[in-house]
């Protein structure tokens, strides 16, 4: 089981982007049958700050639960975070980035919808 706690939003500063929180292994299966189930769903375009726009990476568990990836600069490494889909859809939402938001849909649904 995964004990991975989300973030509650994305905002500036970009070290309080996200808490020291890599992929947690809970959230990697320990079967590598299982683990070759995770499937890539999807990706886009995070507005940050400025010409800073990471990739967002959605895949989904062999469980049906889904999780984004995204590689953000932790001082001079990129450091890979996860977050939810309730977390991009409410930083789309607080900062009117209804674009964002309707492609963060569009790729739960494909998620959901196993295709």
């Amino acid at each position: 089981m995964c004990t991975m706690v989300p973030v509650l939003a994305l905002s500036t500063p970009l070290s309080q982007l996200l808490p020291d929180q890599p992929i947690p292994d809970q959230c990697v299966p320990d079967d590598p049958r299982q683990a070759a189930r995770i499937e890539y769903v999807g990706r886009l375009r995070v507005p940050l700050a400025g010409p800073y726009r990471p990739w967002a990476r959605l895949y989904r568990l062999p469980d049906g639960r889904t999780l984004w990836v995204l590689r953000l600069w932790d001082r001079t490494t990129a450091v890979r975070r996860v977050t939810t889909t309730e977390v991009l859809l409410r930083f789309a939402k607080l900062n009117g980035l209804t674009g964002l938001g309707a492609r963060v849909r569009a790729l739960e649904r494909r998620a959901r919808s196993g295709r």
